[in-house]
């Protein structure tokens, strides 16, 4: 025999459904958060990650733990976010490399941008095409003359698809495509060192890793893809000073991405924390010495940034797609 609960009882219960939702969205977080990283330790979005974790640590009261999960041009950490729960306990910190992961492997049925929501811009920073540090290459008339050379043998390191476009853009602009061989890296880290160790003749990637190398006089910056000169570098030149003002995409960002379902006030709140980190001086003492400028803009901001990238990457997917 079936049982009935009264109307005024039941109408309560419904109704409570919502609020506590609602309860849970606005109390987070209310246990540890993950940041997870695509790249090895190191580079430059393993340092953002942390300077933010430390801040988002004191700001939230609650631990907020970075792990890098490297492999597969980010693919692995990005589809490991991709799959959490939506509830914003789980984050993933990206780059403009993010835009072509649907074209670098042919066996994901799904496209991370619309698994993934953009949260916030934490940061952006220039490029730079960057050699080791003693040798004849110190510039990039240099690194043209060197590679032009027959049986020259000479090199260039990628360590994901944003620098593996970029790259490729800056490296037919100079004439020397077909001259160098590209070499791909799971991050900056291991690309640095075959630099440093005259393995590989030149990399195209975020300044923020190469800057102290470049200060210890082991790697030079040939130029960097900055409207201006650098205050810190003023003795670099420009990618248009170069003649390489034109290639596309060779500014880089730092965002950090949720699950597509995660709530919108739980976007919200992080997206907020995001702005006052960026304001922050404990962030802002760990970024600026690596050329990198905090931004923490809304989610509305940001996702216009990843649409208009997508679009860009989207033209250039052949570079991706011939190797």
């Amino acid at each position: 025999m079936k049982q009935w609960l009264p109307i005024a009882i039941l109408a309560p219960a419904l109704a409570l459904g919502p609020v506590v939702a609602y309860a849970q969205d606005s109390d987070f977080p209310n246990r540890p958060v993950t940041l997870i990283v695509p790249y090895s330790p190191g580079g430059g979005s393993d340092n953002i990650a942390r300077a933010t974790a430390q801040f988002l640590s004191n700001h939230w009261k609650q631990s907020v733990v970075v792990e890098n999960k490297p492999g597969a041009d980010g693919l692995i950490a990005t589809r490991m976010v991709m799959r959490e729960k939506p509830d914003g306990y789980t984050l993933l910190i990206s780059i403009p490399a993010i835009a072509a992961l649907k074209y670098i492997n042919k066996e994901l049925k799904d496209d991370p941008l619309v698994k993934l929501r953009p949260v916030s811009m934490l940061a952006t920073g220039p490029t730079g095409i960057v050699a080791k540090g003693d040798t004849d290459i110190k510039t990039i008339t240099d690194l043209k003359k060197t590679c032009s050379q027959p049986n020259a043998q000479c090199s260039w390191a990628s360590g994901e698809p944003f620098t593996l476009l970029a790259g490729s853009g800056l490296v037919d602009k100079m004439g020397l495509n077909g001259k160098m061989t590209n070499i791909r890296y799971a991050g900056t880290s291991a690309a640095i060192n075959d630099i440093i160790g005259g393995r590989v003749t030149m990399v195209v990637t975020g300044t923020s890793s190469v800057l102290p190398h470049h200060k210890a006089g082991t790697m030079k910056i040939l130029a960097v893809s900055s409207a201006q000169r650098l205050p810190q570098i003023p003795d670099v030149p420009t990618y248009a000073e170069e003649g390489l003002g034109d290639v596309e995409f060779t500014n880089n960002w730092y965002g950090i991405f949720a699950p597509a379902d995660t709530p919108d006030a739980v976007v919200k709140r992080i997206a907020d924390a995001m702005k006052l980190a960026a304001q922050d001086p404990g962030v802002l003492k760990v970024l600026q010495p690596l050329l990198i400028t905090p931004v923490g803009n809304t989610p509305e901001e940001f996702t216009s940034i990843v649409a208009r990238d997508q679009k860009t990457v989207d033209k250039l997917s052949d570079r991706l797609q011939a190797q």
